[in-house]
């Protein structure tokens, strides 16, 4: 945040010509939030079982983007309750992906107990995943192993939904092409 009073240096002019920059409307409402509402909030997602650390993190990102909203001239009639409706938010979508992460283990370990997972075609078609164009692998590696949407796995690859989901189409097509039409190489 701005201090009142802070004058802010502009590049090719003079610091006489520099004006002093106050805080903005934005600005006092997140600061306000935040001293008066902000053990709360920290309270109120650390009942809903997230960690210190990741309470911290959730109200910080929550005020961070009710700054974001103010800035852009969103309005928003109460302040107090968008923040606590998106760290609850927050504190669900951390919720589902502890259970994801947690259902994926279990699949992966009953898959490393269980010999039947270990057949022969199994291992053929992540041999030939392995021969895959980077990027296609490892969307397919999301997608498969990872049990992530495309809509997930966007943005943890830096590219759109639509793009995640274009390599898998011309990774399977290039599988099937490769395995033939019974999965056999």
């Amino acid at each position: 945040m701005i201090a009142a009073g802070t004058l802010l240096p502009v590049e090719g002019v003079p610091a006489s010509e520099v004006i002093a920059v106050g805080p903005s409307e934005a600005d006092v409402v997140i600061g306000d939030l935040e001293l008066q509402h902000g053990q709360a909030l920290f309270g109120f997602v650390r009942r809903q079982g997230l960690a210190d650390v990741e309470a911290q993190d959730a109200v910080q990102d929550v005020l961070f983007r009710l700054w974001l909203e103010l800035r852009s001239g969103t309005v928003v009639e109460n302040p107090r309750a968008w923040a606590y409706r998106a760290v609850y938010r927050i504190a669900m979508d951390h919720h589902r992906l502890r259970t994801r992460i947690a259902s994926l283990a279990k699949r992966l370990e009953r898959g490393r107990d269980d010999p039947s997972h270990d057949t022969a075609d199994r291992v053929a078609v992540w041999t030939e995943v392995e021969r895959l164009p980077e990027r296609q692998r490892q969307v397919l590696y999301l997608r498969f192993r990872g049990d992530l949407s495309f809509e997930e796995i966007g943005p943890i690859l830096g590219i759109t939904s639509s793009a995640a989901r274009s390599h898998a189409t011309q990774a399977l097509a290039t599988l099937r092409r490769r395995l033939g039409p019974d999965g056999e190489l």
